[in-house]
């Protein structure tokens, strides 16, 4: 059984088939959906949170949270309000209760509130997806889909495998990456500032940079390659052995990010300026590469999880 996100064609043909039912905002690339209903905005994003046996309840519950919010602040905006589903994995004591408590202390240091919430024991789980966080913000997205331009460019920013070397390291005890290197908030705060610039924002997840630009690609009808020769300069310390697969491992912490042809020069100095690790990505007429040739191995930290 395949574990991870669906491919893109599935989903594809999922949003295609049932246009009727979804949003419009609703598309393959976009990390979150949003509405606008007369004089109100809203930005939903729902996400599953993680459980896992080697990490402490503090641990698990930095992770639950920060995967959503990354997904949700791509948009440039914050999450207001928070909807929980609990699954107590079976075999778990009261590590389990330490971990909800952490959620919650977490989101109400964000100053996000609970608006519902629900804790059942199945034992459906052992390790792994312990439930799921909806999001929900009420203003318009500042970085979407929508502001692409044709002749945008496309960067690839933060260090690539990060997730991989955060879980790699837990288990061989000797990393010091942290959850928070696994957020996005740093960039999108200096995005923030650049708003003309950068149009569009997609965090990194499962499958890497590779399922990241499918995605992207799928959203604008045209093509990427990667180029593999500057790889070493934006591999996560302590993935730098997986090579060129990297470019496949979940990369939480690292996004995608289309910006103002016109204003290359303006990003690339301010990444520089704040030592930000970043790649342009070659635009082609179809189909994802890397050096030219098609790529395709399965997330690296899937295969390090089992």
């Amino acid at each position: 059984m395949k574990i991870g996100k669906a491919t893109t064609k599935e989903i594809d043909h999922i949003l295609t088939k049932n246009r009727d039912v979804m949003l419009e905002s609703n598309v393959l690339g976009s990390d979150f959906s949003f509405l606008k209903i007369r004089t109100s905005d809203l930005v939903f994003k729902m996400e599953p949170m993680v459980f896992y046996k080697f990490l402490t309840a503090q641990e698990n519950a930095a992770l639950s949270v920060t995967f959503p919010i990354n997904d949700f602040i791509a948009s440039g905006t914050w999450p207001s309000i928070a909807m929980t589903d609990f699954e107590k994995p079976k075999g778990v004591g009261k590590e389990f209760f330490d971990y909800v408590t952490q959620v919650l202390r977490n989101l109400g240091e964000r100053k996000i509130r609970i608006a519902s919430g629900h804790t059942g024991f199945y034992g459906n789980v052992g390790h792994g997806v312990v439930g799921s966080m909806a999001l929900i913000g009420l203003e318009g997205p500042i970085f979407s889909f929508a502001r692409i331009e044709k002749d945008d460019s496309f960067y690839s920013v933060g260090y690539l495998g990060t997730e991989l070397s955060y879980f790699r390291g837990k288990q061989e005890r000797k990393s010091n990456t942290k959850p928070s290197d696994l957020s996005i908030e740093k960039y999108v705060k200096e995005f923030l500032k650049m708003r003309r610039t950068v149009h569009y924002v997609h965090d990194m997840s499962e499958g890497g940079l590779i399922r990241a630009i499918g995605e992207v690609s799928e959203l604008i009808k045209s093509g990427f390659n990667v180029g593999s020769e500057h790889l070493k300069s934006i591999s996560a310390r302590g993935a730098e052995d997986y090579g060129v697969n990297v470019l496949s491992a979940s990369s939480s912490g690292s996004v995608i990010v289309s910006v103002e042809r016109g204003r290359k020069e303006e990003f690339e100095g301010k990444m520089k300026e704040n030592a930000f690790p970043f790649i342009e990505i070659e635009k082609r007429k179809k189909g994802v590469t890397v050096d030219g040739k098609k790529f395709s191995p399965r997330d690296s930290v899937v295969n390090f999880l089992k």
